[in-house]
């Protein structure tokens, strides 16, 4: 199994309105995502999620289409990350 782990943003839309998900890849595999619209931040890994509406994306990676320019750094993604567990109350 492929066991680089990659880091990715994109826009995103959701009845919260135009926002951003972030995702951590390892391999084909979403392993955990954050969800950030406006000042809702929500999060979603194998283990749960902190708003319903909101699970982990079951599709492979390449079914999202990245390139090179959605990807960011694992300090991003780790930032973002710990912003949505604080938010919900989840360490």
């Amino acid at each position: 199994m492929n066991t680089v782990k990659k880091y990715y943003k994109h826009p995103a839309e959701s009845d919260l309105g135009k926002g951003n998900v972030l995702m951590e890849a390892r391999g084909e595999k979403i392993v955990r995502q954050v969800e950030i619209y406006g000042l809702r931040v929500v999060w979603a890994d194998a283990t749960g999620q902190s708003d319903d509406r909101f699970a982990l994306a079951d599709q492979p990676l390449s079914f999202f289409d990245f390139d090179e320019d959605d990807e960011i750094s694992a300090r991003e993604f780790e930032s973002a990350w710990k912003k949505a567990r604080d938010a919900s109350g989840t360490r």
